[in-house]
Parts: C-alpha cells; structure tokens; sequence
C-alpha cells in the first residue's frame, strides 16, 4: 500500500510554543508504514536558522525551507511554495497557524495536487490583524477539505464564523507523558535552591499579553503579604519580557519572582514546584498546562478558551476568572492552605492526562483524519 504523504506547514518566527511542541512530540508517533511526513516553516526571522526548524532537522525529519519573513515576501513565498507542491505531489497538506494558513491556502489552491487541512490552534478574538488578513483566514479555512479544532471552545468560534460542522473535528492536543517522565529525570539547566523558598510557584508560557503574567505579578504582592517566601519562577519569552521586567521592580518583587526566560527542557523544572499557574486572557487549549498536570501538579487556571476542558473545578485544580489578580492570590493561597486535598488534585490531574490527553491518542486522531480525507 502506498503510503500517505503529508506535508505539516507552519509560520513559526522564533522560539517553540504549544505547536510547535505538539508537532514535534507528535513526530516520532505516526505509523510509518501508512504515512509519510514532512515538515516546512515560513516567516522564520532567523531564515530558517530558527529555535524550530533546528529542532526538526536535529531530529533527522524531512524539512523544506522557502526563505521570506515579511508579508512582502507572501508572493515569493507562494511561489516556493506552489513549485513545492507541484514537485513533490503531497497527498495531504496540513496547515497551522495565520501566516501558514493564507500562504499555504493560496499555494494549494493554485496547485491541485494535495487535499488541505486546517489545524485551528486559535480563535477569531486572538487574532490581532487587519479585517482583511482575518478575512482570508477564514476564507482559506473555509476552503480546506477538512477543519481540526483542538477544543470545543474553538470549534463553536468556527462554527460561529461560518464553517460547516460537518467539515469541523475535534482533535485535542496531547503531550507525550513518557517522554516527559524521561525528560524530567534529566539535569535541568535550572536547579530550584534553599534560596527561592518552600512555595514554589511557576508558569509556562510565551511573553504576550494574552497570557496574563502581569495579574500573576500582581497577585504575587498579595501572596507575598501572608507567605513572604514564596516565589515565582516565569519560563518563556517574548515581546512583553520587558514590561514585565519594569513591573517586577514596580512591585518590589525582585526577589520574589525568577524570569528563566526560554527552557528547552521544562520537565524538571516543573517537578521541582509546588503550584502551578496559567493566568492566560485568551486561551484556546493550554499545552503547558497538560505538561504541568502530567508532572502531578495542582493547576490554577483561568476559564477561558478551552482550560475548562483540561483542568477540572475542585478535582484537578482551582479555575478563576481572567484578568484578576484578586482571585489568583486566593486560588493559590488555598491550595498553600490545604496541602493534602492539592496532592490529591495533582495526582488526579495526571490520570486524567493519561486518559484523554495522551500525544498517541492525538496521533490516531490526526491519522484518521488523513485516511478520512484521501
């Protein structure tokens, strides 16, 4: 039986956030005698010396590069990216991501070589462009063969925007848990010491302002009050790092808060902490937050986006509303307060992981849908 070829297109311009961490656990997971898979990267601002095309040729996967970083770039792009296509005759083009969306959706179109799906790792309120960038989003969704939506709460925006629910299925994104417990025994580049405290609080996540650190930071004043050693350990980076640097001085929590900054391994880091904390704005699944559940922690998260579908009120941990630094100091002072029954969610959140989160369980899904579709 010939195998399925599948080309993943991404628009990735630096650093690894949840899909690129999602594509490349899934990359050694796909059954190889069905399928063939193949990865390409646009808009790279280090001209595909990036954080993630160097991960996936690290890995030894089939990788093609087409230079551009800019919308200016977007017709030579294409133009790659058609001959692309046409050379290589992928049965199955799979696209995430805005940038990768409208690029990938014209190439395809003007190529006819490959049946398209889109991947929709956001919803229409997270977007911040133009009503016309947004409107060939939608456009380019609309046109694909078949939609994923990696919750429910993405697939009633797409439904809300006009996509058929026929043409719409829900994927969730998983993580590979024994990865995971492989990397979390390995030597982490950051070792938590007796100096950071006995309440370890930490966060995952790119430095945006949809992720909602700075009301983490305020919250971090109130905790501070009742609990002067506990602290908080930030991982990530991103365009917000120095706004939040100012703030940190602000508040006068220098040492109360430890910015890390990019980890490629966060595994250990996350086993070394007592809470952990998602205090997103918009957020349309969490992949850090499945990693902290799968490291057995009590979770304290927004409800927004699809966190609701991961993390379960009372049982795997505590769920606020956005942008309230208010009751994110309350959540994480109870879960200091009743330390027993924060065991208990932690371990309840890493079963539930290993149910329906698994990075396998992704896998068929993606799988089924490919076979659905050619």
């Amino acid at each position: 039986m010939r195998k399925i070829r599948v080309l993943h297109l991404t628009s990735t311009r630096y650093g690894i956030g949840g899909v690129e961490k999602l594509l490349l656990d899934m990359s050694d997971k796909y059954d190889t005698e069905k399928f063939d898979v193949s990865y390409c990267n646009l808009f790279c601002d280090a001209g595909g010396k990036g954080v993630f095309p160097t991960a996936l040729r690290e890995r030894g996967l089939k990788f093609f590069e087409i230079n551009g970083n800019a919308w200016s770039d977007v017709p030579r792009m294409s133009l790659g990216l058609f001959k692309l296509l046409t050379r290589e005759r992928f049965d199955i083009v799979h696209l995430h991501m805005l940038q990768a969306t409208i690029v990938g959706g014209l190439a395809a179109k003007f190529a006819r070589t490959s049946k398209v799906i889109v991947t929709k790792h956001y919803n229409d309120e997270m977007l911040k462009q133009s009503s016309v960038v947004k409107g060939l989003d939608n456009l380019f969704t609309k046109r694909a063969d078949r939609v994923a939506a990696i919750s429910s709460h993405v697939e009633r925006d797409m439904v809300n925007l006009g996509i058929p629910e026929a043409k719409i299925k829900v994927i969730y994104n998983g993580t590979d848990i024994m990865a995971f417990d492989s990397r979390s025994q390995q030597k982490s580049s950051f070792n938590v010491s007796k100096d950071l405290g006995p309440f370890l609080i930490g966060t995952v996540g790119s430095l945006t302002e949809r992720k909602g650190h700075r009301y983490l930071f305020q919250a971090m004043s109130s905790i501070r009050e009742w609990n002067p050693h506990a602290h908080l350990i930030v991982i990530g980076e991103g365009p917000e790092k120095e706004r939040l640097e100012k703030l940190r001085v602000e508040l006068g929590l220098e040492s109360a808060i430890t910015m890390l900054g990019f980890q490629e391994n966060v595994a250990p880091i996350l086993k070394q902490l007592d809470v952990y904390v998602h205090p997103s704005v918009q957020e349309p699944f969490g992949i850090a937050v499945l990693e902290a559940m799968a490291a057995g922690k009590c979770v304290v998260a927004t409800a927004v986006g699809g966190v609701p579908e991961i993390v379960v009120q009372g049982e795997t941990g505590y769920l606020v509303p956005a942008q309230n630094s208010d009751q994110l100091s309350s959540a994480i002072s109870a879960a200091f307060a009743n330390w027993k029954n924060t065991v208990r969610m932690g371990k309840n959140g890493r079963n539930r992981v290993l149910e329906m989160f698994d990075i396998d369980v992704t896998v068929r899904g993606y799988e089924n849908l490919y076979q659905e579709v050619i």
